[in-house]
């Protein structure tokens, strides 16, 4: 039978398993148990999802039973970071952001997150993206938005114009008066630069809400 590492370098890497995938980050296994065991149990400890591991702290993978310390865990929360990261980076490219669902659909990564935090785009006159930027990152219940930091970033990419984001753990996108005050603060500020808040956009696991769909700004 063919090790994960043997089939990986004669078939491709994208023909292993995900319990294989992550042996070879492993790389070794532990007494009464070989890598590839250790790999199924760990990922069945996150429920077999590569989203709760990428959100979970060092601490939630140390496993002295499984073998796993500082350097697997490392390697693993390293591995996780660069598939975020490079999935990130592809979708930048060439990317138009011209609608709320697009924005939506950009930023459906933050229906995963557990606390709150914001995004800012910053845009071209042709709504192309210039930069991507999380800002903030905030509790299970609030973030702070504040407009210097949204526009200083604005401004250090010559924009058009900029679409906040949000997202609420809760699941519901619907605005809370924080939010709407926070929304009119930050419009104003942008008219003061010259630089447009196109959209103010909150996303939650049941959807999204478009300040700027619902003729709010």
């Amino acid at each position: 039978m063919e090790k994960p590492r043997e089939r990986a370098l004669k078939r491709g890497i994208e023909t292993l398993s995900d319990a294989e995938l992550v042996s070879i980050l492993l790389r070794t296994g532990t007494k009464g148990k070989n890598f590839l065991e250790v790999a199924e149990e760990l990922l069945n400890k996150f429920d077999n999802s590569f989203v709760k591991m990428k959100n979970a702290s060092f601490q939630e993978f140390f496993d002295s039973s499984l073998g796993i310390g500082e350097a697997k865990s490392l390697a693993i929360k390293a591995a996780l970071e660069i598939g975020n990261r490079m999935w990130k980076e592809s979708l930048k490219e060439k990317k138009f952001l011209k609608s709320a669902e697009d924005v939506y659909d950009f930023c459906k990564d933050m229906t995963l997150a557990t606390v709150e935090y914001v995004r800012v785009i910053a845009l071209d006159s042709q709504l192309g993206i210039i930069a991507v930027k999380d800002l903030t990152v905030g509790t299970a219940n609030t973030s702070l938005i504040h407009p210097r930091e949204i526009f200083g970033m604005a401004i250090r990419y010559p924009s058009s114009g900029v679409i906040v984001i949000h997202n609420h753990p809760s699941g519901n996108p619907n605005p809370s008066k924080e939010d709407e005050d926070v929304t009119y603060k930050i419009k104003e500020a942008g008219e003061i630069l010259g630089i447009k808040l196109i959209d103010h956009v909150i996303v939650g696991s049941k959807g999204f809400y478009s300040f700027s769909k619902m003729s709010k700004i």
